[in-house]
């Protein structure tokens, strides 16, 4: 896999929530639908122009990197539109013409949660990814080489003692032992075991001390989401999941539906969005 360009990398460093939405939380996409847009007084609503959307945009999409995109922020647009990104969203977007992602986002739920989830969302980081590969290319995967055309990539076995990354595994162990049966009657029993997986995921340690001041919102938000026993007994062992998406390894199908939701994405948001580090 082609490493994550400088945009992606600031913008996972700067926002805790991108984490969040990012490995914990892959499938935002999917679950409840009824959620619409509430705009702010201080936010206009009226449709902003492309142009204006690409250039606010090509400034918070490619801050740090020393590049711009090579068509006025239209991929970028596209990736937004395609998102269903409000047009009260969009507005904010050209009006605050901010290149910090953490910053947007968090403004961004004065005009609505589900804007923000969207804004943080692993698929646009994608997309964004994507349009940002297309002026950045990526770097090249090691033991691979670049043809004088620049396209042509040819791989080229490691040289003997030379070992390729491992991609990460995830860790099922629990950190704190929850015996079998044991019934789980407040939100209090989840904190230090959603505080332990959620840090697994962190890259830093200012995420690891977002995740922590949070945790107590975090736990309540779960423990209100409807969860079987057997889920919520996982989810208090605490395990260093640290790969994959948490929905992944729920035991039961019902409970990954809730856990993609939209409505329990977006107040996962607001806990790491609004946490006093």
């Amino acid at each position: 896999m082609a490493m994550k360009t400088p945009m992606t990398r600031k913008a996972a460093l700067s926002a805790a929530a991108l984490a969040v939405l990012g490995s914990l939380l892959a499938g935002c996409s999917a679950g409840s639908e009824t959620a619409q847009p509430s705009p702010s007084p201080s936010t206009s609503a009226a449709k902003v122009t492309s142009q204006d959307l690409g250039k606010a945009l090509d400034r918070l999409v490619f801050q740090g990197t020393g590049a711009k995109s090579t068509d006025g922020g239209a991929c970028l647009v596209r990736a937004v539109q395609d998102k269903k990104l409000s047009d009260a969203a969009q507005a904010y977007i050209v009006g605050k013409g901010s290149d910090d992602i953490a910053a947007v986002a968090n403004g961004l739920r004065e005009v609505s949660a589900m804007d923000a989830a969207i804004m943080l969302s692993p698929e646009l980081r994608d997309k964004f990814d994507a349009c940002v590969d297309a002026v950045i290319p990526p770097t090249p995967a090691p033991g691979a080489t670049t043809s004088k055309d620049g396209k042509d990539q040819v791989y080229v076995p490691p040289k003997q003692g030379q070992e390729l990354p491992q991609a990460r595994q995830p860790d099922l162990t629990p950190k704190f032992t929850v015996p079998q049966g044991t019934s789980i009657n407040s939100s209090s029993q989840l904190t230090a075991g959603l505080v332990s997986t959620f840090s697994s995921y962190a890259l830093n340690e200012d995420q690891k001390k977002t995740y922590a001041a949070s945790g107590a919102c975090l736990a309540g938000v779960v423990f209100q989401a409807g969860f079987s026993q057997e889920t919520l007994r996982f989810l208090a062992g605490g395990a260093p999941i640290g790969a994959g998406s948490i929905s992944d390894f729920l035991p039961k199908d019902e409970d990954k539906k809730i856990w993609k939701s939209k409505d329990f994405t977006s107040a996962l948001v607001d806990c790491t969005a609004s946490a006093k580090v």
